[in-house]
């Protein structure tokens, strides 16, 4: 048995959809244990870009993705 082309991209899409959604899982609980431990969600941002700047990575990449994560989240919200 061969899988088509479509059926390829059909379990590409599904593995992305659900590694994403353990993703989201997994920094929600965080997010929880670091604000019972009196961190706010500016303290988690300036560590993900504290994190970013040691990793040399391009700076307009990571603003182009959260540009894009916020107009999926108003999308959705519509």
């Amino acid at each position: 048995m061969t899988i088509d082309s479509e059926q390829k991209i059909s379990i590409r899409n599904a593995l992305r959809d659900s590694r994403r959604e353990g993703l989201i899982k997994f920094v929600e609980e965080f997010i929880t244990l670091l604000a019972q431990e009196g961190y706010s969600l500016q303290d988690l941002l300036e560590a993900l870009a504290g994190w970013g700047y040691r990793q040399q990575l391009p700076f307009d990449e990571v603003i182009k993705h959260l540009e894009d994560a916020v107009a999926i989240l108003h999308h959705a919200k519509n």
